[in-house]
């Protein structure tokens, strides 16, 4: 029996101050082969505020400083405050995603993938402003801020990289917010596919919290832990929602989340050997039993079934008591496990005493000591894990073509379930892939035929494109898509390769240049969105300059000069004088007139001798 365990222990702390609220929570999941998924969840809300529409006459200081004197923060972090009203930012999202999510064992994306991006960072926002012109220079000035303040590359954001989406991210929606006289919302979004998820990025997070990371479920937090996985991600989300009784108040909701999947097999292994990877003794190799093995060869069995772990053993450590201690809150720690195999251990401890205690059924506990809390997880079968939801879609994304200045790009939909999928497509290319939306052709085919679709419209409700500009802005493409029951439909069009300018190519420009991952949305038949993903991002290759052949030119020219300065030099500050002139005057030298002087007297002390 499939059950899934409501455990509190002392992690949700929900603590409520007029309309001010935080709350956090932590969700575990094993997954097939010996992996598991840990969710973290972490909310906070401001008091009511009244908006104001900030211009370019309000100097940024002034803008900090009044936010910082206002009374709506008290868990919503007081340093987002002034960011997102200097710029006027009615909505952001911010997403930090390393690793692939291996859909076909782990199933669904956490939360249907509403707060997963894709691989790099990727940032949305909407903001308010009158003209479209104004909102690129509000969007320039956050994301230069948002690099400083989360460590992140995302002040090399330009428009040659940002789009404006039109049908896609539609959940970027300020709630019941009346943007002032005169303006727009304006929804913009860039992402970096090439920026690496580090600690630098993890602490920033954990500075928005209440716990600054010390207490609660925060308190496994550990950079090291947290990236050393298959997969991981980290959101941030700001909403803005606004009173529907229109008395113009609104507030701010923060919404944190870190997600990752472990392999616990590793950490196990790590946490016995203190992190340095040695090689397995002889004596300790699992071999195949039934093949034949000796000191020389081994036939390897798979992970084993019968396991113990604990989140010390996880994270290196335990949960540091609730979040607040003077509240009578509620940690929620959520774990999804087959029973009839797993047994999950409550394990707490302070300076007096340990306490430990089996748990069973749906356990909720209000947690007032400030104990040190561990889940103590034990298996003999680790196979057997709770069930693993399919997702309605797969997607794969690749490129076609091996040519240096032509290529192709293939994204094949695979829609498993017995009904039609309505689903929107968006992506974004760089300028340098120029494409050719005359040469798109749809195939669609299930374990029966193959056809080509000829009548677009068959498949494709909705088109919008909007062809890229040389170093002012990337391609965008949005469709609304219909896959049907039980097929496979793929979708292929061609593209031009550019030749960079010297200075445009990266140091490691021979690596090649990635490709920000799609974005896919998934409707319902009421066209709500359920199920939110990214597909992979794409390494494309472009033709590159010989770079050996600057440096060449550089050294053959530096060795020319310098010969030629050199014999210049010579006939402008030397003279030529003969064999006989030089013995001349190296004899009525100084130095010349002092030698002999030596030489003299040491001939006549020798006489004398």
């Amino acid at each position: 029996m499939l059950l899934s365990w409501s455990v509190s222990a002392l992690a949700f702390a929900s603590c409520v101050i007029g309309s001010d609220s935080y709350s956090e929570s932590l969700h575990l999941k094993p997954l097939p082969r010996n992996k598991l998924l840990s969710s973290f969840r972490f909310q906070s809300e401001s008091l009511p505020f009244e908006p104001v529409y900030h211009n370019e006459s309000h100097h940024s200081g002034e803008v900090e400083q009044r936010e910082k004197q206002m009374s709506h923060y008290s868990f919503f972090p007081s340093s987002l405050g002034p960011i997102i009203a200097s710029t006027n930012t009615r909505d952001l999202s911010l997403r930090f995603t390393q690793g692939w999510w291996d859909a076909k064992s782990w199933g669904k994306l956490p939360g249907n993938g509403a707060n997963s991006g894709g691989t790099g960072v990727e940032v949305v926002a909407v903001i308010e402003a009158p003209s479209i012109q104004a909102a690129k220079q509000s969007w320039s000035k956050l994301t230069k801020i948002l690099s400083g303040f989360f460590c992140a590359s995302l002040n090399s954001i330009e428009e040659d990289t940002t789009t404006f989406p039109r049908y896609a991210v539609e959940q970027m929606d300020p709630r019941n917010y009346r943007p002032q006289v005169g303006n727009k919302l304006y929804l913009l979004r860039a992402a970096l596919p090439s920026e690496p998820v580090c600690t630098e990025n993890l602490t920033p997070f954990l500075k928005l919290l209440p716990t600054r990371g010390k207490a609660g479920v925060a308190s496994l937090l550990d950079g090291h832990k947290v990236f050393d996985s298959l997969w991981h991600g980290m959101s941030i989300d700001i909403h803005t929602e606004c009173n529907s009784s229109g008395d113009g108040t609104c507030k701010w909701e923060l919404h944190q989340t870190v997600n990752q999947v472990i392999d616990v097999i590793r950490s196990i292994r790590k946490h016995r050997e203190g992190g340095i990877p040695k090689p397995v003794q002889g004596e300790k190799l699992r071999c195949d039993a039934s093949k034949k093995n000796n000191i020389w060869q081994c036939f390897p069995l798979g992970d084993p079934t019968e396991l113990s772990w604990s989140l010390e053993t996880l994270y290196g450590r335990t949960i540091n008591g609730p979040a607040f201690e003077d509240d009578e809150g509620v940690t929620v720690v959520t774990i999804d496990v087959d029973r009839s195999a797993w047994n999950v251990t409550l394990k707490r401890s302070s300076s007096d005493a340990v306490m430990t205690n089996d748990l069973h059924g749906d356990i909720f506990e209000i947690v007032r000591e400030p104990f040190k809390h561990d889940f103590i997880f034990f298996t003999n079968d680790s196979t057997k894990v709770g069930a693993v939801e399919s997702p309605p879609l797969y997607v794969s994304r690749s490129l076609t073509g091996y040519s240096l200045d032509k290529g192709g790009l293939r994204v094949a939909f695979t829609n498993p379930s017995a009904k039609a999928a309505q689903l929107k497509y968006f992506e974004s290319v760089p300028w340098f892939m120029r494409l050719y939306m005359s040469t798109l052709e749809l195939s669609l085919w299930d374990s029966q035929s193959t056809r080509v679709v000829h009548n677009h419209s068959e498949i494709i409700k909705n088109n919008y494109y909007r062809p890229s500009v040389d170093r002012q802005r990337p391609s965008h493409w949005e469709l609304d898509l219909e896959v049907p029951a039980n097929s496979t439909l793929r979708m292929t069009y061609d593209f031009d390769k550019s030749l960079l300018f010297y200075r445009e190519y990266p140091p490691d420009a021979n690596h090649g240049f990635d490709v920000e991952p799609a974005v896919i949305l998934v409707k319902d038949d009421s066209g709500n969105i359920v199920y939110d993903f990214r597909t992979t991002s794409l390494l494309l290759t472009l033709p590159t300059p010989d770079f050996s052949m600057p440096y060449n030119v550089i050294i053959l020219t530096c060795t020319v000069l310098s010969l030629a300065f050199g014999i210049v030099f010579n006939l402008l500050t030397k003279k030529t004088v003969t064999e006989e002139e030089f013995e001349r005057v190296s004899q009525n030298t100084k130095f010349a007139k002092f030698k002999a002087f030596i030489q003299s007297k040491l001939v006549r002390k020798s006489k004398v001798d």
